[in-house]
């Protein structure tokens, strides 16, 4: 692992790691989480995008709509499979990414940009407590790796 200021990369032979922007906060379940002055943007890792190529749908809660931990906020459909996004914090979504509804060719080129999903009200700090950093989760993504590699042979 090779650390630069503002990003973690991974190396490996053959392979083309993702980037993992070390300015966000991580769950393990791969939804990457931006704390900004009067909201919180939410969207979903790289790893996890490239993981369902081709992107076919993306469905979102609408705006003012509640999120619940238990509850999904998102859902994405790849050609192979469909992932539920469920929230690491409760709050009242303030914005969704509409333009990701009709077109997630911005989600797939940039992922931590212009493919956010949404913005939330945002929770008191302690909240935000339990999230991972870049660094967390790069190893629970390299951890992953490993194991599906072990299943592939």
């Amino acid at each position: 692992m090779i650390s630069y200021p503002g990003l973690i990369l991974l190396f490996q032979a053959r392979e083309s790691y993702p980037v993992i922007p070390d300015d966000l906060f991580y769950t393990k379940d791969h939804v990457w989480v931006r704390p900004e002055e009067n909201c919180v943007e939410m969207g979903v890792t790289e790893p996890l995008v490239r993981r369902l190529e081709p992107l076919l749908s993306i469905d979102m809660l609408d705006p003012d709509d509640d999120m619940k931990k238990q509850l999904p906020f998102a859902e994405l459909e790849g050609r192979e499979r469909t992932v539920q996004l469920y929230p690491p914090i409760e709050s009242r979504i303030v914005e969704v990414n509409q333009e990701l509804l009709w077109d997630q060719t911005k989600l797939v080129e940039d992922p931590y940009g212009k493919g956010w999903l949404v913005r939330v009200k945002k929770p008191d700090q302690e909240a935000l407590l339990h999230l991972m950093t870049a660094s967390a989760y790069t190893e629970i993504y390299a951890q992953e790796l490993g194991e599906k590699r072990s299943d592939e042979r």
